[in-house]
This record gives structure tokens, C-alpha cells and sequence, in this order.
């Protein structure tokens, strides 16, 4: 046998060889078995379809009517604030999912049932085992009649939420109520009775809620009345008692005169310092200027506007203007210009004590602002120093006001609430109406198409992973390249199944040796594969390829005596023997085909030889090779034939025995090919026995049948097999199978002749 790295590189020869890639090789591989096991798709697809139909003609049909509700999106509780109201949110994925599983409620189902009278029909009355034996023993009693009618409502609403679906319109506030049922009528009916029972049972709960909120509110709405008028009763007890005058708009007297003596105290501080400032602008500008007064000195406001500061400025401007004309003109020491300036110093002078009486009125005002500001700032004073004992009280009173403004604000809060629950309570509403009544409820179950398809699908799937199960099970042999992966040996040769009926190669042999015809049947005989009218067929090719490597292996080896063995039997090994010795014999050299299956020995049957002498006679001494030999004149090989007339007991010490070598080590002295028929390995020890006899062993497999897992147990049962193997051969090759698993390579060389 070849080690694991020869293994790897045979492999690697093989796949470099064809030029395919694992990828191609693998698709090959798929659609081989695909073709090759196609009986077992076909198998499962069948029984599939045959289930499916079945299943079509025992089960119902069933109808589904739907109908569509929309959902109130401004659902609000009667207890929510007029700000939650205003705000108009909609309802979120929890509000809609507890409306969904409402519609399921068994509530709503007792409802329909009740309404619809479904406990009196076939399909929801209770059934099964219980209550047939209910029936049976005529359970009516009238102690048992409550229980009876409960298990019926029970049952009733198990079947009805069993043919119930509820399902919400994505990204909307519509809802799906789709009901199932043998009938399409019923369907209908009650998928239309569950929408109003719904709608119902919310304008009930509505109902009762609002009679509840309407009485809480009236209960409380008395109490917050009685609580209100009280703490303002308070209030006026409390001023009483301490003497606290309030104003109209509510604040203390007292606080009022505070307010209004810091107004008038902020606007006499303010008058006080214009009058100080003015004052002081007005002796600044007197003290810089001594006697007279400049005419630009302007600084004080009044000066500006005073009618007699302007008059004589002007004045001033005037003669100003004309002692400049004057002097300029007649000299500045004119009688005239003198004049002028005489004029002009009287017209300062007068000026300056203007100034003085305006600073004189600005100290008397300024007096005036200054005792305004003491007498209210006394005044002040004097308030705060009486109100400090009446600041408790006025805190107090402030915490009753508190109090009662909030007694007011929620008593008038519950009167609105309650007015708002009374409208509810006279105009109920819903919130979820119908949009869309179910009609007549469609098919919807079962779907002839639907399931026919899927039984399809299912029976190509279970046939394709019964194919694949199965292959990766047995590993079965396909290609020449599998051998030469998984076990490291070489395949020396292929044969397609057989298309001519088999031979009967009795007829080619003289007559002295035959008798009339094995009564076995045709499948158990072996075939003649070589026809030499046809010397260029794919057979005839694969028996030379046989032929060439017993020639090559000659070169290094010893190769007289060749072995013709299978894993088991029917492989065909008996049908290649057969016909490697006729066309080596139709060569013209000397073979001599022996017929060592001492348990079963087809080809001394198949040639009619069974009555004849053989190897069992020439063994024990009672006849010479020259008298158990058959020669056949049209193929030109020798025949030694098994024991056909009595099985022998002890085959394997027959095999193993010392005349048996010295017979096979004389034949290698006559023949140049000593071609050996051996039983097959695994059924029985015969190989083991004898396989150190042959120089060479030729390993029979059956395309698609012999598994690596035989071979290679095959090696492990007879070492000496694998050690001197000089090949495996395929045999019965499917040709169309092994051109779509290997491509067209297989009989190129066929098509070539």
C-alpha cells in the first residue's frame, strides 16, 4: 500500500492531471449524485406528495373573514388633567398591545358565545374522549348540570381564541380581527360580533368609570366646599382679632403707607441732591469770578434761561461788537469807545447780582427739599417702630390666605372635572369604530398549491439529504481519483456494464468436456468482456491496460502468478479473469486460468467442467496437470477447474498446504501467466490462506457498489494483498455516470480509435 505523503502526492497528481479545481470537482461530485441517486429523490418526492395529498383530502377547509377597527389615537382616562388632554398624544406600541390582547380577552369571548349561542354548535361543544364517556353515561344529573355547562363555555372559548387572530396594520392605529372557522359564514359573523362586543364592552367600562369618577368628584366637591368656606372665615376672624386693615386689592394698610412713604422718600432724596448740586455749580461759578461775570460763563441752567441774564448779555454781545467797530475806526482811546466800555462793566456787574439771587433761591429750595426728606424719613421711623409687633400677625395671616387660595383652586379644579364627566356620562363615546365589516370569509387553509409546493420542497430536501446521508455512509467508489485520495492505490483499468448478453463460453470448448447448461441464474455467471472482433473497444482497452502493467511490474518484480480478488461477491472478479486469460491466450502466449473458489466456482460451472477432473484430484495425487488441463482452441489459454462435484471441508488448509505451492511454483515453469480466480476477501479467510502464493494481486471493485471502507478493510484482513497489489479495477462503470462526475476523459481513448 502507498504511505500517507504518496497518498497525498497521487492526489495531487490526479487533480493536476484533469485541471479541476476542489470547487469543480466538488460541483461534479454534487451533480453526480444527484443524477446516480435520483431513484431516492424521486422516492422522497413522491411519498411527500402522496402525505400532502393525503393531507388535502382528509382535512377541512377552513374560512377566514376579517374585520378592521381603527383605535382612538387620543385615548385619555377620565381622571387625566385638562393639560394631558390638551397635549393630544397618541397612543404608544403599549397602549395598542393591551387593546389587542383586550379583544382577546376571554371577556370578550363569553360575550360573542353568549350573544352568538356558540355552546349550541357542533364546532365549539366539547369533544374528544371525556366527552363522548360524559355522553356515553349519560351525565346530566342535576348537580352536574353547572359543571357541565361551565366545561361547555370553557370549550366554547378555548375554540374561539384558538380560530382567533389579532394583529395591528404597521406605522397605524388600525387592527386586524380575522377569525377561522369550517364555516365561511360563521367566520364572518363572528369576526364582526368580536369588533362589536369590543366597542361594547368599552363604552361599558366607560360608562362605569365615569358613574365612579362622577361620584368620587361629588363626594369630594362637598368636602373641598365646606373646607374653602371655612379657612376664609379664618382670614376675616383673624384681622378681626388683630386689628388688620387690607386694601381692596388685599394687601395690609399699613404696607400700602410703607410703599408710598419709599416712593416719596426715593423722590426727595433725588430732589435734594439737584438742589445741592445745583447749588453748588451756581457759588462755584460766583466764587471764580469775584465782582463781575464773564459773559461765556454758562454753566448753571437758570443762567441760561434767566430773561434778565439774556438781556443783558445781548446787550453786552452789542457793545462788544460796536467798541471793536469804534476802535478800529476812531482809536481805542475814543471818547466813544470809552463809553462803551463804561456800558459794558455795568452790564457784568448787573449780571453777577442776577447770579447772586438765583443762588439764593437754590439754598431756600434746597431748605425746602432737605426737611421734606427728614419729615418722611421720621415718618418711616415711626411706622416701623409701631408695626414691629403686629409682623407676626401678618404672617400668620399670609398662611391663611395660602391656604385658603388653595382650598378655592382645587374645589374649583374638581367643580370643572365633575362638569366634564357629567357631559362624558350623557354623550358616551367610543374609542375604536369599525372600518371595515368581514364579508364572506375567503379559503384561507389548506392551500392546494401552497402545499403541494412545500411538499415539493420538503421531498427534494429529504431527498437530497438522504442522498448525501447515504454517500457519506457507505463511500462508495465513483472515480479512478477517489482510489487514489482515500486509499492511496492505483486504478489500473475500468469496465463499462456490459450491453451485449453474456457468453456462453462453453460453446467455444471441445465437446468431450460438455454438459448441458448451469441451472444457476444468469446474473451469478461471469461474462466474457474480450471480443476479438472488436479489438479497439473501450473493454478490449482496459483488459491491455491490465496486460501492460503485469509487463511493467515484470521489470522489478517476479510476475508469473496473478490473483483476481474482490471485497465480496457479484463484483464481476470471475468475468475479468475470464477475459484477460482469452485475450492474453488470443496473443499467443501461455496462460493458464485457474478456478481457485473452492466455495463457490462459477467458471468451472460457466464452462461446463463442472463433472470434470481439477485442481482437487491433481492435489491429492490421483491426476497429473496434463490431465485436469482444458485447452481452448479459439482463445488459446489453459482452463484448471474447481472442485464442483464435492465441497472440500477444509478449504483454507487446502489453500495453505505445501502441495498447493509446489503446484503453483511448477506452473510458473510452463505458463508465462498463471491467472488465478480467488473467492472474495472479506466473506471468508480463503486469500488470507493463500495469498503468499501469487507474485500479484489484481483488486475487482464495483463502480458505485464497493465501498473504500471494503477495500480498506480488504487490506487489513490480507496484508500481503495490499503489499503486492499491482492495481485496482473498475468494474460495471456507469459511463454516464463517470463522464459527469470526471468529465469526458473516461473514453476519450474509445472515441480516439
Amino acid at each position: 500500500m502507498l504511505s500517507p505523503d504518496s497518498l497525498a502526492k497521487r492526489g495531487e497528481f490526479v487533480f493536476a492531471e484533469q485541471g479541476l479545481g476542489s470547487s469543480h470537482n466538488l460541483l461534479r461530485y454534487v451533480l453526480f449524485v444527484l443524477w446516480y441517486r435520483r431513484h431516492m429523490m424521486i422516492a422522497a418526492v413522491s411519498a411527500t406528495l402522496l402525505a400532502a395529498v393525503i393531507y388535502l383530502f382528509i382535512t377541512p377547509p377552513r374560512y377566514t373573514a376579517t374585520t378592521m377597527m381603527v383605535l382612538d389615537a387620543k385615548r385619555q382616562p377620565v381622571q387625566q388633567t385638562d393639560e394631558k388632554v390638551a397635549e393630544g398624544q397618541p397612543n404608544d406600541e403599549a397602549v395598542v398591545s393591551s387593546q389587542i390582547e383586550t379583544i382577546k380577552s376571554e371577556n370578550i369571548a363569553t360575550a360573542v358565545i353568549k350573544k352568538l349561542k356558540l355552546t349550541e354548535d357542533a364546532e365549539f361543544r366539547p369533544h374528544g374522549i371525556r366527552a363522548a364517556l360524559n355522553r356515553w353515561i349519560g351525565k346530566g344529573a342535576t348537580d352536574q348540570t353547572a359543571d357541565s355547562d361551565e366545561e361547555g363555555l370553557r370549550t366554547a372559548i378555548g375554540t374561539l381564541k384558538s380560530g382567533l387572530s389579532v394583529t395591528r396594520v404597521p406605522k397605524s392605529y388600525v387592527v386586524e380581527i380575522a377569525y377561522t372557522s369550517l364555516n365561511p359564514k360563521k367566520a364572518t359573523s363572528i369576526a364582526n360580533a368580536i369588533a362589536d362586543a369590543y366597542i361594547d364592552d368599552q363604552l361599558q367600562v366607560k360608562s362605569e368609570a365615569t358613574k365612579r369618577a362622577r361620584l368620587w368628584l361629588q363626594q369630594g366637591i362637598s368636602e373641598l366646599r365646606a373646607t374653602a368656606t371655612e379657612a376664609f372665615k379664618n382670614i376675616q376672624d383673624f384681622k378681626s382679632q388683630n386689628n388688620l386693615l387690607v386694601s381692596g386689592d388685599g394687601k395690609m394698610a399699613m404696607d400700602v403707607e410703607i410703599e408710598q412713604l419709599t416712593e416719596s422718600l426715593a423722590r426727595a432724596r433725588a430732589e435734594t441732591t439737584l438742589a445741592q448740586s445745583r447749588l453748588g455749580e451756581i457759588e462755584a461759578v460766583l466764587a471764580k469770578a469775584g465782582d463781575s461775570v464773564e459773559i461765556t460763563d454758562g454753566a448753571v441752567p437758570d443762567a441760561l434761561i434767566n430773561p434778565v441774564i439774556t438781556k443783558y448779555r445781548q446787550q453786552y454781545l452789542d457793545d462788544e461788537k460796536l467798541a471793536t467797530e469804534y476802535g478800529v475806526r476812531y482809536g481805542t482811546n475814543h471818547q466813544a469807545v470809552i463809553k462803551l466800555r463804561t456800558e459794558m462793566a455795568d452790564l457784568k456787574r448787573a449780571m453777577h447780582e442776577e447770579m447772586q439771587r438765583i443762588a439764593e433761591t437754590y439754598k431756600s429750595e434746597l431748605k425746602v427739599t432737605q426737611s421734606r426728606e427728614q419729615a418722611i424719613e421720621k415718618r418711616l421711623k415711626e411706622i416701623f417702630q409701631n408695626d414691629s409687633g403686629n409682623r407676626q400677625a401678618q404672617v400668620e395671616l399670609k398662611d391663611l390666605e395660602t391656604a385658603a387660595n388653595t382650598y378655592r383652586s382645587v374645589y374649583e379644579e374638581f367643580l370643572n372635572r365633575y362638569t366634564q364627566t357629567v357631559q362624558q356620562q350623557s354623550f358616551p363615546s367610543a374609542e375604536a369604530r369599525i372600518i371595515t365589516f368581514a364579508s364572506v370569509g375567503e379559503k384561507t387553509s389548506p392551500r392546494t398549491l401552497m402545499t403541494l409546493m412545500l411538499a415539493m420542497i420538503g421531498g427534494l430536501n429529504l431527498g437530497a439529504a438522504a442522498m448525501f446521508v447515504r454517500e457519506q455512509l457507505h463511500r462508495h467508489i465513483y472515480t479512478r481519483d477517489q482510489l487514489a485520495r482515500e486509499l492511496g492505490v492505483n486504478c489500473i483499468a475500468a469496465f463499462p456494464l456490459p450491453e451485449q448478453p453474456k457468453k456462453a463460453l462453453h460453446l467455444i470448448f471441445p465437446s468431450t468436456f460438455l454438459n448441458e447448461l448451469p441451472t444457476q441464474k444468469k446474473t451469478d455467471l461471469p461474462t466474457l468482456l474480450f471480443d476479438d472482433r472488436d479489438p479497439f473497444s473501450i473493454t478490449s482497452e482496459a483488459l491491455r491496460n491490465i496486460e501492460v502493467a503485469i509487463d511493467l511490474r515484470r521489470i522489478s518484480h517476479e510476475t508469473r502468478t496473478l490473483a483476481i480478488v474482490s471485497a465480496s461477491a457479484g463484483e464481476g472478479k470471475s468475468s475479468i479473469a475470464l477475459s484477460l486469460a482469452a485475450m492474453i491466450g488470443r496473443a499467443g502466449r501461455k496462460v493458464l486460468l485457474v478456478d481457485c473458489d473452492f466455495r463457490n466456482p462459477t467458471l468451472t460451472r460457466f464452462l461446463g467442467l463442472q463433472n470434470g477432473i481439477g485442481i482437487v484430484e491433481l492435489l491429492s495425487g490421483e491426476a497429473k496437470l496434463t490431465d485436469v488441463t482444458y485447452h481452448n482452441n479459439q482463445y488459446g489459454f489453459d482452463f484448471l477447474c474447481g472442485p464442483t462435484k464435492i465441497r472440500p471441508a477444509r478449504i483454507a488448509n487446502i489453500l495453505h498446504s505445501e502441495p498447493m505451492r509446489n503446484l503453483f511454483m511448477a506452473l510458473k515453469e510452463h505458463y508465462d501467466y498463471v491467472i488465478v480466480d480467488l473467492p472474495p476477501i472479506l466473506p471468508v479467510i480463503d486469500v488470507r490462506a493463500c495469498a503468499h502464493l501469487f507474485d500479484s494481486f489484481v483488486l475487482v471493485a464495483e463502480w458505485g457498489i464497493t465501498s473504500v471502507d471494503d477495500i480498506d478493510r480488504c487490506f487489513k484482513t490480507a496484508p500481503l494483498v495490499g503489499e503486492r497489489l499491482l492495481g485496482v479495477v473498475l468494474n460495471k462503470v456507469d459511463v454516464a455516470g463517470i463522464k459527469l462526475i470526471e468529465g469526458t476523459g473516461y473514453a476519450a481513448y474509445g472515441c480516439y480509435a
